[in-house]
């Protein structure tokens, strides 16, 4: 990295102080090499915020389970466990916590495989001073704001059901979803997310299409069939416009193709619960045909 060993005697007090109220963020340094450990930490901790360190995956994992962080800069490359397996196991633990990965090389192959996976932002070095504060700074900022625009009344419980094989996807959805107050429960195959709509009610499905026994057009059909009016998300790899188009009376209220991001995904959820009629829908009894208002249409 291009360090200026006399920044911090030249550079004004305020000049990269995060804009923040106190207590100050709180970051881990992750990287295996002690000169480029010790750096980052110390111009973190010069520039106002509170700086822990760790020598390799493994050592950083144990510390998130010791202590509340607000941020991860982690390397890749490392001993015992590498950057992208540290995130793997943040992701499938639930803990939604934003990560920069400043390494020499990224892992392509393995984000190109799991896109959900992919970190907040990225740093290959060498990089700059400069860079780094800029980064963390646009993270952080990023973070807080997410968090304060999806804080929901708690007098407004929403119940959403997220089926999808991948278990890490659906463990990122959950993960994601509970952040601003959502109830969410997972289902990994179409069948299992059937039986879930009888056993619970739901304000929403987000389903894949792509599923082993029952597909999410076949679950969508088995909802409608059952006069079940909640609205349904497709978020999969391929929509199936051919079947889409033969069923219109299966009534998506939205749809999202993968890889995309996970603010799109709140958006989208955020947008049709607004828009939905009802706020929670159930199964009519037999013999009860009464009419159920329609989940409403949106298209993002």
């Amino acid at each position: 990295m291009n360090y200026d060993p006399t920044m911090s005697a030249r550079k004004p007090a305020n000049a990269d102080l995060p804009s923040q109220t106190s207590p100050p963020h709180h970051i881990i340094v992750v990287d295996d090499e002690p000169s480029i450990r010790q750096l980052n930490t110390a111009l973190l901790s010069n520039s106002g915020y509170e700086v822990d360190s760790a020598e390799d995956g493994a050592a950083a994992w144990e510390a998130l389970g010791a202590g509340d962080y607000d941020l991860i800069i982690t390397d890749n490359n490392m001993p015992n466990m590498t950057g992208f397996e540290l995130l793997k196991k943040l992701r499938a633990a639930r803990m939604a916590l934003p990560v920069i990965m400043a390494t020499g090389t990224l892992p392509t192959e393995e984000f190109t495989r799991y896109p959900w996976l992919k970190p907040d932002a990225t740093l290959l070095k060498p990089y700059t001073v400069a860079e780094m504060l800029r980064t963390v700074k646009k993270v952080l900022r990023e973070a807080d704001t997410a968090s304060a625009s999806w804080q929901r009344p708690p007098d407004l419980p929403q119940h959403i059901l997220v089926v999808d094989e991948d278990c890490d996807l659906r463990l990122l959805y959950t993960d994601a979803l509970a952040r601003p107050g959502y109830h969410v429960d997972g289902a990994e195959d179409g069948a299992a997310g059937w039986k879930a709509l009888q056993a619970s009610n739901y304000n929403l499905l987000i389903t894949e299409n792509d599923l082993p026994d029952l597909s999410g057009v076949e679950l969508v059909r088995k909802l409608r069939a059952a006069r079940m009016a909640l609205p349904v998300v497709m978020a999969t790899g391929r929509l199936p416009t051919d079947a889409l188009a033969r069923n219109p009376s299966l009534q998506l209220a939205a749809t999202l193709v993968k890889p995309f991001a996970i603010d799109a995904l709140l958006n989208t959820v955020n947008n049709v619960l607004r828009a939905t009629i009802t706020p929670r829908d159930q199964i009519n009894p037999p013999g009860n045909r009464q009419s159920q208002p329609s989940a409403v249409g949106l298209q993002f």
